[in-house]
């Protein structure tokens, strides 16, 4: 038995998400991002939760979905979806996309015994790795590992930059993020110029007026000029201190062709197994990295390309398995 895509749509309380968005163009999904207010405030999500909790309620209850994919941070949205199943009596059912942040974030381990009641009653519980699916399942919910799918972009322009070797750091200045280190190691590399993404007003003073000349804060940028940004750099930087972290800053690079510096860590070692140079987050160590990424750029350029290949393979197998639970999902 086979579902149409208006019967499958897909909740994300975001106001952008490169990830639920490729998800829902891969399996035929109506993607909806909901949310009001300012995006990762804090002090704004006793109000903002409510609103698209109710939002969200009023349109599951009229498009009346049977299977329905929803996005974890917050576990709020996956309570909503929940209870939105429970008045179907069991007519429509429902996936989460579980983040690793929703997992392993210090912010979400207040919520585990919620976390644990909605995902037990979940159809399945996808996360982006092997160990986050063993702990999952410990719980005794179904779990399954999925770390794509790999994102599109299409062609485009190129931003022009600098007559340097140019790196962009796709960073949102989140507390993972070892920018410090960063600006250390770029410091003395004259022949390198430095972009950095993300949202100043979320940065320390201190920390953007120790920045080096070879440094650029672009800002948070409109998605078109972020693209843009990227496809004008040489390589591109993604670090974080957190492991079993899915960078989907990685994962654009790869979509674009771009090789990769990242952290050493094992996860991250698996996903992106060539085109990248895996580096400690420590000053030398990303000096070092970015050393390696001149002298390799073309081999690394290739074995990028090959590594999107790769991706797009394991994700037509791992596609599958999901339709399969969708199905699933419907048949019962």
């Amino acid at each position: 038995m086979s579902i149409t895509t208006d019967e499958k749509i897909f909740i994300s309380w975001a106001p952008y998400s490169r990830r639920s968005q490729s998800l829902s163009a891969e399996l035929g999904i109506h993607s909806h991002l909901i949310h009001y207010l300012k995006f990762q405030r804090p002090v704004y999500a006793p109000f903002k939760y409510v609103l698209q909790a109710l939002h969200t309620l009023v349109l599951l209850l009229k498009e009346r979905p049977r299977i329905v994919f929803v996005q974890d941070p917050p576990i709020f949205a996956s309570l909503v979806v929940y209870v939105y199943t429970s008045l179907t009596f069991g007519q429509a059912r429902f996936i989460v996309d579980a983040h690793t942040g929703a997992l392993l974030h210090p912010c979400w381990k207040s919520f585990q015994r919620l976390q644990k009641f909605v995902y037990c009653r979940a159809l399945t519980v996808i996360t982006t790795n092997r160990t986050l699916t063993e702990l999952v399942r410990s719980w005794g919910a179904d779990s399954i590992t999925l770390a794509g799918p790999p994102i599109n972009i299409p062609p485009g322009e190129a931003m022009q930059l600098s007559k340097a070797f140019n790196l962009v750091l796709i960073n949102t200045f989140s507390p993972d993020e070892p920018l410090s280190v960063v600006l250390e190691a770029v410091a003395d590399m004259p022949d390198v110029h430095l972009y950095i993404t993300g949202d100043v007003n979320k940065a320390f003073r201190s920390l953007l007026e120790r920045a080096p000349d070879n440094v650029t804060f672009t800002g948070f940028l409109p998605d078109d000029d972020y693209l843009k940004l990227l496809r004008g750099a040489d390589a591109i930087m993604v670090l974080t201190e957190r492991d079993f972290t899915l960078q989907l800053g990685g994962m654009e690079a790869v979509a674009l062709g771009k090789p990769i510096l990242t952290s050493d860590q094992s996860f991250l070692r698996e996903y992106f197994d060539r085109g990248t140079v895996h580096v400690p987050n420590t000053p030398d160590g990303v000096r070092q990295g970015i050393i390696q990424l001149q002298k390799d750029l073309g081999r690394l350029s290739e074995e990028i390309l090959d590594l999107r290949r790769a991706h797009q393979k394991e994700w037509s197998t791992k596609s599958q398995q999901l339709r399969e639970f969708m199905t699933m999902g419907a048949t019962k």
